[in-house]
């Protein structure tokens, strides 16, 4: 009751009996609950369920080798929890991250359902070795893909990203570490839950706007060549007209989609279609080869326990087919976790699961021909999907029936685009599938003794067989020449984790709190590998390698690596008020030459409770305030080679005999790149409504790897590797939670997070000018960050010509820049750093969660403001007329004699000026994405207890909504140095589910 505290009495079912007068107001309250108001008026019977506490202190997160609590953890830690994750439906969990954490940015790059996103932690954390966080599965490094990994069986995912945090993994959590927790058992009676979701996938990704109009694209290609004969050649318009008219339709290919004759198509004086032409078909790519997909999956699970014995089992059965033709995923997959306390002093437990992945993946990359990505949106809308005779009808096979595709070399054709392939068919009928069997086990025995002392043993083996099937058939396509092609990959990947830790904890006076770790720890893998190519196929649809006659490669290999660590760790609280910490880690890593082997990291951390204070406690505005500080070191041996300080070599064949090719040049001296890690930030709670997060991070990479070229009469390998370059990473990460509603009935919370940082490059190598070089299109020089652009400046359109205009520099006889110069063709222009950086100014995420009694709506959006990507599709879409490559709609404003104030230079055939690689198609990437929509509604308890469900939800969700960028079709999430811009478009999901427990 308000202002007291009553008995009560309870039938142990959750059913409490108090006697209190009327309009008294109760109060239930509860550790880890948020606190509710009831005022009981008249009634006798009150219905009351507690809501989870979210954002406090003392929630308990895991950490490197342990767990502790918030409000004692003196580093930079994020924690999502199930609940979030759960409501997501990708097939793989890191593309689920995007948006949920401060400091965490991801590149999706592509949509095939079971890949992953990529994940930078605070910044670039490097530009040659991986920038990969160190992922850490129930406690031990995990290597193998987390698609394999049923999400609704993780309980909770951390994110470590300082020192304090990381430094206990050493040689591998340079780039932070991702730590996965799987649900365990809990003590009570067996609960059952029945998860299930149906829906549908389809393109989340509107195409970029193109021409679609046949008749539209006839004239554009005709003005084209008309204007190279005017302008290049120096043609009279009438003659250029006529010139345009009579080969248009043979510069296309012998396509003609009218039924008029091929030099009446055009009108050579007014460059218009012949009025009298009428459309014989139009195939639409896109059309052809998206719908929609069908998305199932199914969680059964068991948990329960007694005091001493707890445990969870699951089995998931997903089915992921996406929006294009024959492209899915597969995933089968159970798991068993038991805990068991033997005795008072010795516990043990285990953690197994399996899982079985099947994708097929088309191959749809970058500018591959045989991708429906690229070709759907680079064709011109003249060209068929499906061969057609004289009258514009579908041919088909006269022995099967099936529909014949048009590759542009039949029927007299040319096809002047994409020859010789069919995106559609060659998806179709080619293979490219990926089987991977899966199997991660892991075991623990914990030994108590000496009252304060903890000895645990934790070991695990992961086992990843992966096989890839890749056929290319031989009706048609890339390898119809050589009568299909297939390659058969076997590889087999084994890990075995081993670690040893001691734990000492002791309180003095109750005041003083001391936590010691000492810890060994081993990594050993092996990975073998063979693979075979074969081709003259039998039968056409038959990839299997008998199948085939002529033996093209046949290769295999084995490589190994270890990892031995030693380390120790402190923490110390007075009071909870005033805390410690300090880690240190030595490391040898296989990977360096035993010289360099061994490495030393080492963190230190504090916080003070400053609300624990007698001139705070009694604030009651002010629910929490900690202040932090933490620096410390951290390694990354993941340069991409097993023994970089070995010369390496690779046998061949020279005329039957043995030879050796000279592939990899060695480096004794190379070694881990380091990175120190400068952390300091508060985290407080106002009003008992506002969370507030803040820290200011530097972050500073040394050693960083450099492929040094060499000079050519050194021979080949023509770079090696060495340790020679700096970078810097300074920014801030803010996080804020508000609770806007809090009552019994009602609940309105609001989450936000924004990362800012600026990277800079602080050491260059000595080989390179200390100014600053290129390296493609990106600029490096001592001050600016690692991703700048370098290309040529647009300077417009000359209004008199229509031509293409790029800045140049204007120099006097001794080479000295005097100013600048406008110049017609980029071969006279000059290329310059442009100072405008791929990384972002800003990113985060927002989310909001709304709920009244049993319904709740939870919506989640990912965000970047800044950023410069460079979009290759659209600079391709608004070529000068590249005859069967289609434009942008942006076209249409091009530059004319009766439209001379355009930035869109003329139209001339074949030009390489007109769309040459300028910042004039450097595009912002801010843009807004609506992750999820999910609306529930649970059902009321006091009437599914009468038929023995103890919770019942029932709810529809939607991923990957919607995306504001600065142009349709254009998706700036790829790549952080710009992408191609032609990959897989992200898969928009709508399910509708069920969640019953029992």
């Amino acid at each position: 009751v308000k202002g007291t505290t009553v008995a009560v009495l309870t039938d142990g079912e959750g059913r409490y009996t108090i006697t209190v007068p009327e309009n008294t107001t109760l109060v239930f309250s509860f550790v880890g609950m948020q606190t509710q108001e009831v005022e009981v008026g008249g009634r006798t019977v009150i219905n009351m369920e507690l809501i989870a506490e979210a954002k406090r202190l003392e929630d308990v997160i895991v950490v490197a080798y342990g767990t502790t609590t918030k409000e004692k953890f003196t580093g930079a830690v994020a924690v999502v929890k199930n609940d979030k994750l759960a409501k997501e439906q990708s097939s793989n969990v890191s593309k689920s991250l995007e948006g949920k954490v401060s400091g965490l940015q991801t590149f999706s790059s592509s949509g095939q359902p079971g890949s992953g996103a990529s994940i930078n932690i605070r910044g670039i954390g490097s530009i040659s070795a991986s920038q990969s966080p160190l992922i850490v599965l129930d406690g031990m490094p995990y290597e193998g893909s987390l698609n394999s990994i049923n999400n609704a069986d993780i309980e909770s995912i951390s994110v470590l990203k300082d020192a304090a945090a990381s430094s206990l993994y050493g040689a591998r959590g340079s780039n932070g570490v991702i730590m996965v927790t799987t649900k365990k058992g809990k003590t009570g009676k067996p609960q059952v839950t029945i998860e299930n979701k149906t829906g549908f996938n389809d393109r989340a990704i509107p195409p970029y706007s193109v021409v679609e109009s046949p008749k539209d694209y006839y004239e554009l290609i005709w003005e084209s060549i008309r204007n190279r004969r005017m302008y290049s050649q120096g043609l009279s318009a009438v003659n250029a007209g006529i010139y345009a008219s009579e080969s248009l339709v043979s510069t296309l290919g012998n396509y003609n989609v009218y039924n008029v004759p091929d030099n009446q198509l055009v009108d050579p004086l007014t460059g218009r279609l012949n009025p009298n032409g009428i459309l014989l078909y139009q195939d639409n790519w896109y059309d052809e080869a998206l719908s929609r997909g069908l998305r199932q999956e199914t969680t059964l699970s068991i948990r329960g326990g007694t005091e001493k014995t707890k445990y969870y089992a699951s089995l998931n059965y997903l089915y992921d087919n996406s929006y294009t033709v024959n492209s899915n995923f597969q995933r089968l997959s159970g798991r068993i976790n038991m805990d068991q306390e033997v005795t008072s002093w010795f516990k043990m437990g285990a953690n197994l699961a399996v899982a079985n992945t099947t994708s097929n993946s088309p191959n749809v990359g970058s500018t591959t021909l045989s991708s429906i990505f690229f070709t759907g949106q680079m064709i011109a809308p003249i060209y068929p999907v499906y061969r057609r005779d004289a009258n514009g009808n579908m041919m088909y096979n006269q022995h099967t029936g099936e529909v014949l595709y048009d590759y542009g070399t039949t029927e007299g054709h040319a096809r002047t685009f994409a020859s010789n392939s069919n995106a559609i068919a060659q998806q179709e009928r080619d293979i490219r599938k990926y089987t991977s069997d899966v199997f991660n086990a892991k075991a623990y025995a914990t030994i108590s003794f000496l009252k304060d002392f903890q000895f645990t043993t934790n070991i695990s083996i992961d086992s990843f067989n992966d096989n890839v099937v890749a056929f290319q058939t031989p009706d048609g396509g890339d390898a119809e020449n050589v009568g299909g092609r297939g390659t058969k990959q076997m590889t087999r990947y084994y890990v075995i984790n081993a670690n040893q830790l001691l734990n000492w904890t002791k309180t003095f006076n109750d005041d003083h709190h001391v936590e010691v770790l000492l810890g060994h720890e081993t990594k050993t893998d092996n990975q073998s590998y063979l693979v075979a190519q074969r081709e003259k196929f039998f039968i056409p649809t038959n990839p299997e390698l008998a199948n085939a006659a002529a033996l093209v490669d046949a290769t295999g290999s084995s490589a190994g690596y270890s990892l031995e660590g030693y380390f120790g760790q402190v923490r110390y609280d007075y009071k909870s008020k005033y805390l410690f910490s300090a880690s240190y880690r030595r490391d040898a890593s296989s990977r360096f030459h035993l010289d360099s082997r061994w490495g030393d990291f080492w963190s230190v951390g504090a916080s003070w409770r400053a609300k624990e204070e007698g001139f705070l406690k009694e604030a009651d505005w002010l629910n929490e305030l900690k202040i932090k500080a933490s620096y410390g070191t951290q390694g990354n041996d993941n340069i991409g080679n097993n023994e970089p300080y070995k010369d390496q070599y690779q046998v061949v064949n020279q005329d039957g005999e043995i030879g050796l090719s000279y592939v990899f040049r060695g480096n004794p001296d190379i070694t881990w790149e380091k990175s120190k890690n400068l952390n300091i930030g508060f985290e407080t709670r106002l009003f008992d409504k506002l969370t507030v997060n803040f820290d200011y991070f530097i972050k500073e990479t040394d050693d960083m790897i450099y492929y040094k070229p060499l000079p050519p009469s050194m021979g080949l390998p023509s770079s090696q590797i060495e340790n020679s370059m700096a970078m810097k990473n300074t920014g801030i990460e803010i996080e804020l939670f508000y609770d806007v509603i809090k009552t019994a009935d009602w609940s309105w919370s609001v989450d936000f997070n924004l990362t800012h940082y600026v990277n800079e490059l602080t050491k260059l190598p000595p080989d390179r000018p200390q100014d600053g070089w290129a390296t493609g299109n990106i600029y490096r020089k001592i001050g600016s960050g690692a991703y700048n652009w370098y290309m040529y400046k647009w300077a417009g359109v000359d209004p008199q010509t229509g031509a293409p205009q790029y800045y140049a520099d204007e120099k006097d006889a001794d080479g000295n820049i005097t100013g600048t110069k406008i110049v017609n063709r980029t071969e006279d222009a000059t290329r310059y750093d442009l100072e405008k950086s791929a990384i972002p100014d800003v990113y985060g995420g927002l989310s909001t969660t709304v709920a009244y009694k049993g319904f709740d709506l939870s919506i989640t959006a990912a965000y970047q403001i800044g950023g410069w990507v460079f979009d290759s599709p659209y600079q391709s879409l608004m070529t000068g007329g590249d005859p069967g490559q289609n434009f942008h709609t942006d076209i249409y404003d091009r530059w004319t004699p009766n439209n001379t104030v355009s930035n869109i230079p003329r139209l001339e055939d074949s030009s390489l000026e007109i769309n040459g690689t300028s910042d004039r198609f450097l595009t912002k990437g801010t843009h807004l994405s609506l992750k999820n929509i999910t609306l529930g509604y649970t059902l009321p308890k006091s009437v599914l207890s009468r038929i023995g469900i103890d919770s019942l939800k029932v709810y529809a969700v939607a991923d990957n909504v919607w995306l504001f960028s600065a142009r349709r079709g254009f998706d700036p999430r790829q790549d952080l140095a710009g992408g191609t811009g032609y990959v897989y478009a992200a898969v928009r999901t709508i399910s509708f589910g069920f969640n019953v427990t029992f």
